[in-house]
């Protein structure tokens, strides 16, 4: 049962619709009335402050410097209140063993130790053996899986055939595949020959994941898509032709649905020239007018969400490297400083995603606040399968909450994360807009700067099938 009974007051309460001043009446854990001069026992003032659904953040790792317990404390401190990681078959991190196994006991761990509800995606490897896996993670209620298109070289790049494989079981029953999409074997010649020219400085990484292999990587998820009737989430896009593309699919009634990730619209590639591996995600930072065309279809429906794609991770684990066989450098391996291809993947990004994508979006009137609603709360929720439960502000849904003030400034900074990482990406951004407190099913999580909710109170959320990717005539995205 919800601890808190309480009207959150006098705000300006966001939807994908549009804004309007209400009330909304808190009890048992769920939303009992949004309207007008509602009392109750308790009151929270949200005078001159927006009031929005929490943020479902449905793209991130909780398996590095940051595991489920403290990930989810930094999330929370950003206004998430939902969050769904990538489990699977990572032996590097002590799971061996079928995927559906290794999601198991991570679903069991997590409700011990997250602070935040979640739900699950798969990731699948080449080993993974698709066809028996995919109806097993259905019936568990993980109705999304991740492959990659690339990294053949460390083992995770599913072959073409198992990807078709995998999307034909997926589509008939339910299910959504998600793609990593580059061209891993255009990657790895490129890596293979800037590394045999001696052109291993951090000015090359870029370069060796250009835009068109983005491009080629959608464009060939797509048609597996198309030719097996299954719905495609296409993660972490950042190519400024993307978008273009996407739309023309959604024209021709393809199921595709497009995210993007706050680095990818407010970061270039001149981090990575400036501080090296602490810059190099995948795909790559790239060009401003990368960003401005991400925006862009971020505002023209083309992409439908914004997730952080969020690795906590440890200057030393970047500087460390990234490229062996287990993802993860082992006895005796010593780093060679300078060498870009040899630095681990990844950046923190959750806890300032809220900030960065008001700020830089509707501050700067790239996108509306509406819109920012549609792509980090309601299309996530319903792409899916989590909504209504999650994802808006009705009757009868959990009373997980914001409260957004847009009047607040701040620096952002890896001091002031709440988290196990080291670094941010964003350091030293100037941003206007904070949330200031938040709940979940009624319970206060963060209040007056502070963590309130005790740990052990979430819950794994099921992926509704018949909702996911309205597979079966669901709620449209906006």
């Amino acid at each position: 049962m919800a601890k808190t009974d309480c009207v959150i007051r006098g705000g300006l309460v966001v939807s994908g619709k549009g804004i309007a001043r209400a009330d909304i009446l808190v009890g048992n854990g769920v939303i009992q009335k949004v309207g007008e001069n509602l009392k109750a026992p308790k009151a929270i003032d949200a005078s001159g402050k927006y009031v929005l659904p929490g943020i479902l953040d449905v793209h991130n790792h909780p398996v590095y410097a940051d595991k489920m317990d403290t990930f989810s404390i930094s999330a929370a401190y950003g206004g998430v209140t939902t969050i769904i990681p990538f489990f699977g078959n990572l032996a590097a991190w002590g799971t061996p063993g079928k995927t559906s196994e290794g999601i198991k006991k991570m679903i069991e761990e997590s409700e011990r130790i997250s602070y935040l509800d979640f739900a699950v995606h798969a990731a699948f490897f080449a080993e993974d053996d698709v066809k028996a896996e995919v109806p097993e993670l259905l019936k568990m209620g993980v109705p999304s899986f991740k492959m990659f298109m690339t990294y053949p070289k460390r083992g995770m790049m599913m072959p073409d055939d198992k990807m078709l494989a995998a999307m034909a079981v997926a589509a008939a029953d339910g299910g959504l595949a998600m793609v990593h999409a580059e061209n891993g074997y255009a990657i790895d010649y490129l890596v293979e020959k800037f590394i045999a020219e001696g052109k291993v400085s951090r000015e090359y990484f870029m370069l060796s994941q250009p835009n068109i292999l983005e491009v080629d990587a959608v464009q060939r998820a797509a048609t597996y898509a198309a030719l097996t009737d299954c719905p495609l989430y296409v993660v972490h896009l950042s190519a400024r032709e993307v978008p273009e593309i996407i739309i023309g699919m959604k024209q021709e009634g393809r199921r595709i649905y497009g995210e993007t990730c706050p680095q990818y619209l407010s970061l270039t590639n001149q981090v990575v020239l400036e501080r090296g591996a602490l810059g190099k995600v995948g795909p790559p930072l790239r060009e401003k007018e990368d960003n401005e065309a991400i925006w862009r279809g971020l505002a023209s429906h083309a992409i439908d969400t914004v997730a952080s794609d969020s690795c906590n991770v440890r200057v030393e684990q970047k500087e460390w490297g990234g490229a062996s066989k287990n993802l993860i450098a082992g006895p005796g391996v010593k780093p060679r400083p300078g060498n870009i291809f040899e630095a681990r993947f990844g950046m923190p990004s959750v806890e300032s995603m809220l900030q960065v994508v008001y700020h830089d979006g509707v501050n700067s009137g790239r996108i509306t606040l509406p819109r920012l609603v549609q792509t980090m709360c309601e299309n996530p929720a319903k792409i899916f399968g989590l909504y209504p439960k999650k994802g808006v502000i009705q009757e009868g849904s959990d009373a997980d909450i914001v409260v957004f003030d847009p009047s607040i400034p701040s620096t952002l900074s890896a001091e002031n994360m709440h988290s196990n990482a080291d670094f941010t990406p964003f350091e030293g951004k100037e941003v206007m807009g904070a949330p200031v407190f938040s709940m979940q099913r009624g319970e206060v999580i963060i209040e007056g700067g502070q963590l309130r909710r005790k740990q052990g109170s979430a819950r794994f959320l099921p992926g509704n099938r018949d909702l996911a990717a309205y597979a079966k005539n669901g709620f449209p995205v906006e």
